[in-house]
């Protein structure tokens, strides 16, 4: 497995942990205040910065150790491509559940809390899914 998927596997097990964590902390989010909910958010997304560095290293300090080499990660014009489409999917997909949570919250009163928290997983599934393409297309 080279560094590209070992580092994009890394963001993707970080993501879902701190996704977890949130869906966890807000299993009453229709009671809590839009202050603890925002709280709940904010440290989910400092979590799943927080792992994904972690995750990083812990990841290439293990391959080193079982291949005995330290492997380099050089990007040329094919792993850029792949992080533009990436990037436009990861866009696509947050853009439309942007648009589709702010119709819900305006024509049926959908919650600002559950505004809240649809917004912030949908970035997380955005880039989840941007991952797997990613994936996808490095193998």
């Amino acid at each position: 497995m080279n560094i590209k998927i070992r580092n994009t596997l890394a963001e993707i097990i970080g993501a879902l942990i701190a996704m977890t964590w949130m869906w966890l902390q807000l299993n009453e989010a229709s009671i809590m205040t839009i202050e603890s909910v925002s709280k709940v958010l904010a440290q989910g997304i400092g979590i799943s910065i927080i792992l994904i560095i972690i995750l990083h290293i812990v990841f290439n300090i293990l391959s080193s150790i079982i291949s005995g080499q330290y492997e380099k990660d050089i990007d040329d014009e094919r792993d850029k491509i792949y992080e533009l489409y990436a990037l436009q999917l990861s866009s696509v997909i947050f853009g439309i559940s942007i648009v589709t949570t702010l119709v819900l919250l305006g024509w049926f009163n959908l919650s600002i809390n559950t505004g809240l928290i649809v917004i912030t997983f949908a970035g997380f599934i955005g880039s989840i899914i941007s991952l797997f393409l990613k994936i996808y297309l490095y193998r």
